[in-house]
């Protein structure tokens, strides 16, 4: 297996010669969007859970250290919140545990790690590409690979995600799995498993994108929303563009003590954006088959955490549905651009807000509880109404007395 590890390129805190690079903190989804070269599949199906929790997140930069992050937060609405730091210290260890759980899962499928330098945005992408093909390749010839980068064009926006687990599947295609932490001894609810099966179908819906677009084979079961892209216009880079010395060292180097399904004299002296797209295609193309690369069959595993050894609590198996998922990515994509306001959860689910860092001043919470207010005191009011009319209504009782 081999890993990107950033060298001259710094991205959110980490700025050259020892300077932090510090933003303001967005105003509202739609500026924080803005702000952003891409999305990660995280942020496009954390709404799900929760329009509110997820709009307080991204004001408060949710994705700094506790220590950095503002004290309270101004919403569009101009409430001033501030968070329950302990719920959030709570989320943090619970991240934290769940990096270690997956970091174990993935060591015992990929044991030998070797570092690729990463130092240009030419180099990021031919990365992903290379690294998408090879444990393409892997799942396919080795039965497993995890780790899996894909991006693509979702609604307009560059989106970017890591598969979980792709396994060999029955001549389907590969099925996708992702595994998925939990404090509890149970199994979440249908309700509280649809992020995690939005999150497995976007996943879905890029790597057939992109293994189309490396291809150039549409095959059955892809997403009938995944299309092909002319990948040099969509990333703005020539096909000539030159990927760094560094990495292209530690390509040729990992071509020679991993298994790569290509070796280090296939990569050419000076390597090129073209000729990391030749290498995909040569890797993906030698195993094309007529099914689709996904399988339309995936599934959820759920481990308890802090369960020593590890213990599945479950599997929970579904079918990708494109067309709810693009009517959740229709809605999602109004949010980001500001066409409508967040909502909150159901009320069949306000379960959810317990664990929230947010629970405390949260909008939905107050609107919600005036509205009831309201509504106990237009029952009230009915109520006083009725037994007054009642009470016109009782029979005069003096009326059939003899004066």
């Amino acid at each position: 297996m081999w890993r990107s590890a950033r060298g001259t390129r710094w991205m959110d805190s980490a700025a050259p010669h020892g300077h932090v690079k510090r933003c303001l903190p967005p105003r509202t989804i739609t500026e924080h969007v803005a702000r952003k070269p891409t999305l990660s599949v995280s942020e496009i199906v954390s709404p799900s859970w929760c329009e509110y929790a997820f709009q307080y997140d991204i004001l408060s930069q949710s994705h700094l250290p506790i220590t950095r992050r503002p004290k309270s937060i101004t919403t569009p609405k101009g409430n001033t919140l501030e968070p329950s730091w302990a719920k959030l210290a709570e989320r943090a260890m619970i991240m934290r545990r769940g990096t270690k759980i997956h970091d174990a899962l993935e060591r015992a499928v990929q044991p030998v790690r070797t570092e690729i330098r990463v130092e240009t945005v030419v180099d990021e992408y031919a990365y992903c590409i290379l690294q998408f093909a090879a444990r393409v390749h892997a799942a396919r010839t080795h039965g497993c690979a995890r780790e899996v980068p894909v991006f693509g064009w979702v609604h307009g926006w560059l989106v970017r995600g890591i598969v979980d687990e792709l396994r060999g599947g029955e001549g389907n295609g590969l099925v996708l799995s992702d595994t998925k932490t939990r404090h509890s001894e149970h199994l979440p609810s249908e309700p509280d498993q649809r992020q995690a099966q939005l999150q497995c179908m976007l996943y879905k819906r890029l790597a057939d994108t992109l293994y189309t677009t490396l291809t150039g084979q549409a095959t059955r079961g892809m997403d009938p929303f995944a299309a092909p892209t002319d990948l040099y216009t969509a990333l703005r880079l020539a096909p000539e563009s030159l990927c760094s010395a560094s990495f292209q060292h530690d390509i040729c180097a990992a071509a020679e003590s991993t298994c790569m399904p290509w070796s280090a004299a296939a990569i050419p002296a000076s390597l090129q954006l073209r000729d990391v797209l030749a290498l995909a295609h040569s890797a993906l193309h030698t195993q094309t088959t007529q099914y689709a690369l996904i399988s339309n069959a995936m599934q959820v595993v759920y481990i308890q955490r802090g369960a020593e050894p590890a213990n599945v609590l479950g599997t929970c198996d579904f079918h990708a549905d494109p067309y709810m998922l693009e009517a959740y990515l229709d809605s999602t994509f109004a949010l980001f651009r500001g066409a409508r306001d967040p909502q909150g959860v159901a009320l069949h689910v306000t379960n959810r807000c317990k664990r929230c860092a947010w629970r405390e001043g949260c909008e939905w919470r107050e609107e919600r509880a005036a509205d009831m207010h309201a509504r106990a005191e237009e029952r009230l009011r009915a109520r006083e109404d009725d037994a007054l009319w009642l009470e016109f209504a009782q029979p005069d009782k003096l009326a059939g007395l003899q004066w």
